[in-house]
Order: structure tokens, then sequence, then C-alpha cells
């Protein structure tokens, strides 16, 4: 059973000279939330979590026997947490593979996703790499060593409906690396490619907006719960509209206001060019291919926020 001035005497255990000189202390906050008296709630619980996750790790060193005392009586982590999220646009990449292609009379054939083939209707994937850092919490990145971290995206409607058909990646609902994530990371890379606009976009083309919310996650007890990082959400955007005489579809990728209040905007748009005499007619018949540096600009209509 917690006993707050069992806690009291362990601090002074931990270091003797506890506020024998300094009005205040490292552990001023958290002492004033057991005093609250509402650690036994999840609420309280939560906040204690987050105040002993942003002490230094010094500090957890030591206050080790303090800390052990409130793992053992509340439950409470004492390990630290990502902080400090950073997202940034990374690289532009371009994918080039082939797909197998039918004409309306049933004729069939090979047909190569790369620009540089004459006949080609571009290439198979534009990619756009963006990366989210994040350091620890108690500014030692080897407290992060237990913690598992991932990502999570949910697209809000079929992904597969208009303005886009089946050719259109499926998933509706992912996680990366996986459900359970990975554990000492302090990154996580997102591609955010996009097939060729002229193969995923319905015929006759469509106007419309498929959109999905984008979160990172943590976890300190194995990925039994999961936690959204501070400022690590975001909503993203694919969009088909006409625009003269033209078809243009548009990536777009910003902060999640006000879940995260950190301003990020990245959009870029392509024009989505004629339908190819040979078209796939199931996602299997789509070969992405191998991926190679590329200038996004040279393949762009329009580049309007970069981050």
């Amino acid at each position: 059973m917690f006993n707050l001035n069992t806690f009291l005497a362990t601090v002074q255990i931990d270091n003797p000279a506890f506020k024998n000189w300094a009005v205040t202390s490292s552990l001023d906050p958290l002492i004033k939330e057991l005093k609250t008296n509402t650690w036994a709630t999840a609420p309280g619980k939560a906040r204690i979590e987050r105040i002993i996750a942003f002490l230094p790790h010094a500090k957890k060193a030591r206050y080790s026997r303090s800390l052990a005392y409130l793992h053992l009586q509340l439950q409470v982590s004492i390990g630290a947490i990502p902080a400090n999220t950073v997202m940034k646009f990374d690289a532009f990449r371009v994918m080039r593979g082939n797909y197998k292609g039918y004409k309306t009379s049933g004729e069939s054939k090979i047909v190569p996703l790369d620009e540089r083939t004459v006949g080609s209707p571009g290439p198979s994937s534009f990619i756009h790499r963006h990366t989210l850092t994040w350091s620890s919490s108690d500014g030692s990145v080897a407290s992060l060593g237990q913690v598992r971290t991932r990502e999570y995206v949910k697209f809000l409607t079929d992904t597969q409906a208009p303005p886009f058909n089946v050719i259109q990646d499926p998933d509706r609902e992912f996680y990366a690396p996986g459900t359970q994530g990975a554990t000492g990371q302090t990154s996580g890379i997102d591609d955010h490619s996009t097939k060729l606009p002229s193969l995923i976009c319905v015929y006759p083309r469509q106007a419309g907006l498929l959109q999905a919310e984008q979160k990172y996650q943590y976890s300190v007890d194995n990925g039994t719960t999961w936690v959204d990082m501070d400022n690590g959400q975001f909503l993203l955007e694919k969009k088909v509209r006409q625009v003269g005489n033209d078809w243009v579809f548009s990536f777009k990728k910003t902060n999640w206001a006000p879940h995260n209040k950190k301003s990020f905007h990245f959009e870029v748009e392509y024009t989505v060019g004629p339908l190819p005499e040979y078209l796939p007619r199931t996602e299997a018949d789509y070969n992405k291919g191998m991926e190679y540096a590329g200038d996004i600009k040279q393949y762009a209509r329009r580049v309007i926020a970069t981050g």
C-alpha cells in the first residue's frame, strides 16, 4: 500500500541532502501530484508516469529506490517516453516497374512503367519520403531501449472507391512496422508513395477526396497499451480535381490540430494524364519495381509546400 511518508523517507535515503540547501527540487512536481491522492485513478497514474518520464536520467539514478517504491506500490512505469518530435520531408524517389495491361478486346501485354521507355505512361510510383524523429524524455537514448513505437494510419473511406479504382492500394487501416511496433527506435520513415495517377484514378475521371488520420504511438508495457506521441498526429489527403482541361491528383500531409500543435505542411500536385490503351485489371497486375532517386520538380505539376 502506497504511503506518502514512506516515499519521502526513501527520498531522504536516496539523497540525504534533499532540500538541505535548495528550496526547490526536480521531485517537486512528482511530490505535488502524489499529495493529491489521485494516484489510484487512471488519469492520476498517467500524470505520475509522465512526470517521471521527464525526470532527467541522472535524477532517476539518484532517486532509484524512491522510484522503485512507486513502481512497486502504484504499478507506474518509471522509464522514459519519446519526446520532441520533428517531422521532415527527406527525399523524393520514383519507382520503375511494369504491369500486365489489357485492351477492351482482351488482348494483353506487359507495359513498362519507366518514363525513359518510349510508350510508357510514366514511372510506377512517386515516393514522398518523410521522417519523424524523436528524443528521450529523460535525455538518455538508452532509456528508450524497451519502449515500443509504431505508426498507425486509418483512411476514413474506402481507398478504392471513386475518385480512385481497384489499382489503388486497398489497405484502409494499417500499422508500421506492425501492431507490436519496434523497440529502441528514435525515428520512423513514411514513404507516402502513390502509384501512377493515370492508372489509379477512376475513368471517366471524377473529382473527390480520400482522407486519413496518421498517429505515431509508443508503448511502455510491451505493446499492451499504446499512447499517442506528443505532436505525432498528422492528416493525409489524396485529392482529384479538374483544373481547366486537366485532371489533377494531389497529395497533402499536415499536422493534425489541435492534437499536433507543431505546424507542418507538405503538398504536391501531379497531372493525371490520359488513359493508357492497355490497363491493369487488378492490383496484382501492378509491379511497382525498383526505386531510384529523382527530382520532384521534374515529375510534379506543382510543389506547393515541403514542410
